[in-house]
């Protein structure tokens, strides 16, 4: 099987090597090569008719990457070039609806059109919707370029189409982590020595990890398990999922599951943790409330903190982090309590305490642990990183009850 992939970039927008190795690698890591990746120009009309007049000679399927500032009509040419024309899909127009709903903006019909008998690709993501269209044995797939709207497509469309179309035989699986990245490493070059041709593909985000595992041989199923329980058990308690799912996602599965509420009290991550759990739909039931206590006042007067412990030990400690979720509880509203106080950069406080160093706490009314972090990078990369921290805190609490 030999597959062709083509990107469009605009003119002033430059060649950013990362993302494209990040879109390849999505196909790679699902057992998909490629026989050429080319970049175009978004006015390069000409050498993309001749390219696709080439790969139908020698592909079987050629993956195009959508960029909105394209000038020429990309999806007419596809059309022309597999001897068809462009209709209204009602699939796509459904998409489209929704997601329009969603942004609250009227999209263009255009968005809607496809190949006549194309297979659309939900994008719940964007308002361009992917297609597959086939003319013989050729198959030319269409993405949209942002690649958290990539990853979920092909993932969940694009490759299983392509397996069935040239019985490709896999299996894969997906384990949400987070923590030490050194014992992340040695695992999986462990899991590679147990099984011969296994893939994966790390996607991080401030210290949340996606970890797309692909076996390419199903018939080797004993195997395969004796590697997932080899990971797992390795990473033990910062696997937090065995399906994809955010951080926010699996806190207020559990608090569902266990019927808890929870209270948060944040300072220098301002609202970022509740606002986390609160995207999910029914969040009203699990979630008390969700405090910003950025002063030294409003911890005092808010979360009953003592006034001479903010004195002798600042804001930013652990005293300050344990009396902020035990403020949370002392009011019996709540099950959980989660409090984050911590210094986001760019520049230090007046105590002279470095910037990244942070304390969450996480307790129930059995007590409240806290931790000490010492993050770096951006003032948004530590606010994150600390939001995700007491997130997944939070998860091992619920998982060990």
């Amino acid at each position: 099987m030999k597959n062709a992939l083509i990107f469009f970039r605009s003119e002033t927008g430059g060649f950013d090597g990362e993302y494209y190795q990040e879109v390849v690698s999505a196909f790679k890591n699902g057992g998909i090569d490629f026989y050429a990746v080319e970049v175009l120009s978004n006015t390069d009309e000409r050498t993309f008719r001749h390219r696709i007049d080439e790969y139908k000679d020698v592909c079987e399927n050629l993956i195009v990457i959508y960029n909105p500032s394209i000038t020429f009509d990309l999806k007419e040419l596809i059309a022309e070039k597999l001897d068809t024309v462009l209709v209204e899909n009602e699939n796509a127009a459904v998409f489209l609806d929704a997601v329009s709903k969603n942004d609250g903006v009227e999209y263009a019909d255009y968005f809607a059109k496809l190949p006549i008998e194309a297979t659309v690709i939900p994008n719940i993501k964007g308002a361009f919707q992917g297609f597959m269209v086939d003319e013989s044995d050729f198959t030319v797939v269409c993405l949209p370029c942002e690649y958290d709207q990539i990853k979920p497509m092909c993932d969940k469309y694009v490759l299983p189409y392509l397996e069935n179309k040239h019985g490709i035989v896999s299996n894969r699986l997906i384990l949400k982590y987070f923590g030490d990245s050194t014992l992340l490493s040695e695992t999986l070059k462990e899991a590679e020595q147990m099984y011969n041709g296994l893939k994966y593909d790390l996607k991080k985000v401030n210290g949340d990890v996606t970890i797309d595992l692909l076996f390419n041989d199903a018939e080797k199923e004993t195997q395969q398990h004796e590697v997932i329980r080899h990971i797992v058990g390795e990473l033990k308690e910062n696997v937090y999922a065995e399906f994809d799912c955010t951080l926010g996602e699996r806190l207020f599965d559990l608090l569902k599951l266990k019927k808890l509420r929870v209270s948060v009290a944040e300072s220098f991550t301002g609202g970022r943790v509740v606002a986390d759990i609160i995207k999910n739909p029914g969040a009203s039931e699990f979630v008390q409330e969700g405090v910003v206590t950025y002063s030294n006042q409003s911890k005092m007067k808010r979360l009953g903190v003592n006034d001479v412990d903010l004195y002798r030990n600042g804001a930013v400690s652990s005293v300050v982090a344990y009396q902020m979720a035990a403020g949370l509880l002392r009011s019996g509203d709540c099950d959980l309590a989660i409090s984050t106080t911590g210094i986001a950069g760019p520049k230090s406080d007046d105590t002279k305490k470095p910037v990244g160093l942070c304390y969450i706490a996480v307790g129930m009314k059995d007590g409240v642990h806290t931790y000490k972090l010492n993050l770096s990078g951006s003032r948004e990369e530590i606010t994150e990183t600390a939001k995700n921290t007491a997130l997944f805190l939070a998860i091992k609490k619920l998982k060990n009850l």
